[in-house]
């Protein structure tokens, strides 16, 4: 178990502020862009001219389409994600993570499956961090699979490749596999995320019919180790759009979710503390092709150890004995759209944005 107390020191208290505002604002990193773009135009400061900084611009739009390293073997990451900034964001937090049982041997092959998703996915942060994962996955790591789109879309991509994002498309990720890498997948998705609701005493997990991320896991032998996020429903308060447009939004993998966090940011609020609980490895035997029986025997032992995660530790983290785990199926949610994107499982794209008054962390 390790614990990421929220710091009360001015110093500290101001790194793990600007921590989780850069974790939570790297989808308007394009805003800000474009605003410094202005600020050093002859218009402004001048201290470019139109030239320079149309020039600039033509460059980065040619290597967004050009420059494709997130259909290869992406960017070095370990700097960021195994790095302080995690920490911090987890401290801002007041996070507790725990690990059952021993450490997994460095030398095996793993898939983490993260629940739930969330609206924004502040579950990402348990996934690295010097004192988190360091201390609890000593000598692994792992690369997230990420929606496509979030690699066409300027400070999205950059942050995604620095953060070892590959895109979610099954070859891919076949390929990062091959190189001998392991993964981390949020294997709800987007349609889990739309259904994040903190007002609902029911957490669904859009679950019984994700079978992808088990299938490339037993087709090169990946032991999975899932994992549960306690308290993010509640961080961000939540308003979903019309049917209509999240149907319009869904086939560009955007949510249709409107957040509100602390002041005019996407940060959390303070409470409740977040907790994270990983479980033991389920070990998977190697087949190629895949029997369904066995196939299904794998799922259903995945999905027994996210129930059991949930029964035994919502108490832990604040959650009422009346709080429930559902596991709901593509159908259910009125979404049938599908890809191998959504098959596999990934790391969904974010919210939008809503007000609210300032707290003091």
């Amino acid at each position: 178990e390790v614990r990421c107390p929220r710091q009360t020191s001015f110093p500290g208290n101001c790194l793990q502020v600007l921590c989780e505002l850069l974790f939570t604002s790297y989808f308007f990193f394009w805003p800000v862009g474009t605003v410094v773009w202005l600020a050093l135009s002859p218009w402004a400061l001048g201290a470019c001219s139109w030239r320079a900084l149309w020039s600039f611009s033509a460059l980065y739009t040619i290597q967004l389409f050009a420059y494709k390293p997130h259909l290869g073997k992406g960017w070095p990451f370990h700097w960021l994600l195994y790095g302080p900034l995690v920490d911090y964001v987890l401290s801002y937090h007041n996070a507790t993570i725990i690990r059952e049982g021993p450490a997994p041997d460095p030398k095996g092959k793993y898939l983490f499956a993260v629940y739930p998703h969330g609206v924004y996915g502040v579950c990402r942060a348990f996934s690295g961090g010097v004192g988190v994962w360091r201390a609890l996955f000593p000598g692994i790591s792992a690369r997230w699979g990420s929606f496509g789109a979030a690699f066409f879309l300027p400070g999205i991509r950059e942050m995604s490749l620095f953060s070892g994002c590959l895109d979610a498309s099954k070859p891919i990720l076949q390929r990062a596999i091959s190189r001998g890498e392991n993964l981390i997948l949020l294997p709800g998705g987007i349609d889990e995320m739309n259904l994040t609701d903190g007002e609902s005493k029911e957490t669904q997990l859009v679950m019984t019919d994700r079978k992808g991320f088990v299938k490339i896991s037993i087709e090169n032998g990946l032991d999975i180790i899932p994992g549960f996020c306690f308290g993010e429903k509640w961080i961000h308060h939540t308003f979903r759009l019309p049917h209509l447009i999240q149907s319009l939004l869904r086939p560009l993998r955007l949510s249709g979710t409107l957040l509100r966090g602390r002041g005019m940011t996407l940060m959390g609020f303070l409470e409740p503390s977040l907790g994270f609980v990983w479980g033991e490895p389920i070990k998977v035997r190697q087949q190629k092709p895949v029997d369904e029986k066995y196939l299904d025997e794998v799922h259903a032992k995945v999905a027994e150890s996210v129930k059991d995660i949930f029964s035994r530790y919502k108490a832990r983290f604040g959650y009422a004995d009346d709080e429930i785990l559902s596991l709901v199926s593509d159908e259910s949610t009125g979404e049938t759209q599908k890809d191998l994107l959504s098959d596999v499982g990934s790391v969904g794209s974010a919210g939008l944005l809503r007000f609210t008054s300032l707290d003091v962390a």
